[in-house]
């Protein structure tokens, strides 16, 4: 049956994400494949999987994922570019990739959303390898280390566009289903308030004040003269080492984040008007970090588009 082409945007929410692969399920099950497939963070790592056939793997482990599966993916660091090296998650992500670039998907048009760190812009992210892609999409700075696209310095998508539902309109489809597992604001929003509330109001705030401040001052500054900026403030307080070699490191990240963050804190929070049909699998009662419901999580994905299902197939009629 000819159909109009649909796209279909999986939003981040870190382990709500994988609420998406129940998603996926109940569309393929009734032949609902989309022409044009985005994800934000966790939302992409889904999308990736789904597009490079290891749909079942990612749902494998997630299934029998438990707290310490979840700490043996991270290898921790506090002298590097992040709290985090990425090593093993990069492992992870050319394991459910299949080592796959954006040019080697048939079918199915994939493409990414990441958050410029000098305008707080989407970055649509839709060539080379989807790994690396991945790693740019969940780059929470000064967690994970960040990398660059196409020149441009790109972390977390959230911060952006939380659920790309205007990506899938601009790659050219007539109508976009959005599914959204946020709770409005993004993770790194919340990371970054906390991390603001622990400057104001404990001993390290008196400390690292020096930092809020020279972010204040330099937020609408070129990158080379506000990462110059950020580095000299460090140097004064003794939190930046000597060695000139090294980008960034963590508090520096963390306060490319914030600037980033800092241009319009409500960009990246998803309207319903942005799609023609917005679904919100009841996932909210579950915590962004836990990793012990997951069967759970991939249900309440399957539920809400069998709810929803008359819809998507009435919206898509020609």
């Amino acid at each position: 049956m000819k159909r109009k082409k649909m796209g279909l945007a999986l939003g981040g929410g870190v382990m709500r994400g994988i609420a998406h692969i129940g998603v996926l399920e109940v569309l393929g099950e009734n032949n609902l494949v989309p022409e044009i497939l985005t994800g934000c963070s966790s939302g992409a790592i889904v999308a990736a999987a789904y597009a490079s056939g290891k749909i079942g793997e990612l749902k494998e482990i997630a299934v029998s994922a438990n707290r310490r599966s979840r700490a043996q993916m991270l290898d921790f660091c506090l002298t590097g570019e992040g709290l985090i090296k990425g090593g093993k998650m990069r492992d992870f992500f050319d394991y459910i990739t299949d080592g796959k670039n954006f040019e080697d998907i048939n079918g199915i048009k994939l493409a990414f959303v990441g958050t410029d760190a000098l305008t707080g812009k989407e970055v649509i992210i839709d060539k080379g390898s989807i790994a690396e892609a991945l790693e740019i999409t969940t780059a929470i700075p000064g967690v994970s280390p960040m990398k660059r696209y196409e020149g441009r310095l790109v972390f977390d998508g959230g911060t952006a566009m939380l659920v790309p539902a205007k990506i899938a309109y601009d790659l050219g489809v007539e109508k976009v289903v959005a599914i959204d597992v946020s709770a409005k604001r993004s993770l790194i929003a919340r990371l970054v308030g906390d991390m603001r509330r622990l400057m104001r109001d404990s001993s390290f705030g008196r400390i690292a004040r020096p930092l809020v401040n020279a972010q204040e001052k330099i937020r609408n500054a070129e990158e080379k003269y506000f990462l110059g900026q950020v580095r000299e403030v460090m140097k004064r307080i003794r939190l930046l080492d000597d060695d000139i070699n090294r980008k960034f490191n963590f508090l520096e990240a963390y306060l490319i984040g914030l600037r980033a963050l800092s241009v319009d804190y409500e960009r990246g929070i998803f309207r319903e008007e942005e799609a023609d049909l917005a679904i919100r699998p009841d996932v909210f009662h579950i915590s962004r970090v836990d990793v012990t419901k997951m069967a759970e999580l991939i249900e309440e994905g399957r539920k809400s588009v069998k709810m929803r299902l008359g819809e998507i197939i009435k919206l898509l009629e020609i």
